[in-house]
């Protein structure tokens, strides 16, 4: 029946309260007490009692059908870090509000007290991706205790997605280390630019600016040699990435990348990011590195 479309598997569950399961003992026991005395009184109690119970269950049943949840999933996600999941919850109901609705996801709740018909509200529920890489999108239920709270009645959520890339764990760093050169196993920093301060000397490479060359050196090597000079103007910055063989070190490698790469970004650095199997260059990465965090994301 289209009225009483319920969630994903149109099938709603119920299980009592401890109010419910209260007042279905106290049921029991005056339906009891009826037929043992025959008071007609206790009889119309008892009577009364289980309406209660049978409104309860069909009110709820009400109050959660023709109910649209659409799941707008976030942009950027990171590992250990709260995330808002943000829901567009629709009554679709022409005529029949819904009361108190809560989405349920692991736990975590955002509470609706009143949805009006056809009205769309948006609430956001924080969850916490513990890994990198493609998640799973956690189970999400609807659940209302509406109208006398002895049920519990839920229907699941079809949220349309079944996965989610959870970029690396962002950490804090000293950024400040690398404004020239920093080398701490996994990143290595390193300024160059067109400045008048000599840095390095290096073996000439094709595509090289051969108005660097230095002619002197290079007439003692017997070899081209280019002068790398510091940037004086403009802020680059090259990170190497060197993956560790041990998958804990490996973890921390991936998350001190990743915060170094966007701390470096936030203070407008240039940033070059070469890796095993492949090179992002500065207009890859550009303001957000999402290439790059992707790439960290699934790496191995």
């Amino acid at each position: 029946m289209r009225f009483l479309q319920l969630g994903k598997d149109n099938w709603a569950r119920t299980r009592p309260t401890k109010e419910g399961l209260t007042f279905l003992v106290l049921s029991l026991f005056v339906g009891f007490a009826a037929l043992n005395t025959g008071n007609n009184l206790l009889y119309l109690t008892f009577g009364m009692m289980l309406s209660f119970i049978a409104a309860s269950g069909i009110i709820s049943m009400i109050n959660l059908s023709r109910i649209e949840v659409k799941f707008d999933p976030p942009e950027d996600v990171f590992a250990l870090t709260p995330t808002p999941l943000r829901f567009h919850v629709k009554n679709l109901k022409a005529f029949i509000p819904s009361y108190s609705l809560t989405i349920d996801i692991e736990g975590k709740k955002a509470f609706l007290s009143h949805l009006p018909p056809k009205a769309v509200r948006t609430t956001a529920v924080e969850f916490l991706f513990k890994r990198r890489g493609w998640n799973k999108v956690p189970e999400a239920v609807i659940f209302t205790r509406f109208p006398f709270g002895f049920f519990k009645k839920w229907i699941r959520v079809d949220l349309g997605y079944e996965e989610i890339l959870v970029y690396p764990k962002v950490e804090k760093v000293n950024i400040e280390k690398a404004k020239f050169r920093e080398k701490q196993g996994e990143v290595e920093a390193d300024r160059r630019g067109f400045g008048d301060d000599l840095r390095s000397l290096r073996i000439y490479n094709d595509g090289d600016n051969p108005k660097l060359i230095h002619w002197k050196t290079s007439a003692k090597t017997g070899k081209l040699m280019l002068r790398e000079l510091q940037d004086n103007e403009s802020k680059r910055v090259l990170i190497h990435f060197h993956p560790a063989k041990s998958k804990g070190e490996l973890e921390s490698q991936i998350s001190h990348t990743a915060s170094t790469l966007l701390g470096l970004l936030e203070r407008n650095y240039e940033v070059e990011f070469i890796a095993p199997d492949r090179k992002f260059t500065p207009s890859e990465i550009d303001r957000f590195p999402r290439p790059v965090l992707r790439y960290l994301a699934l790496y191995n």
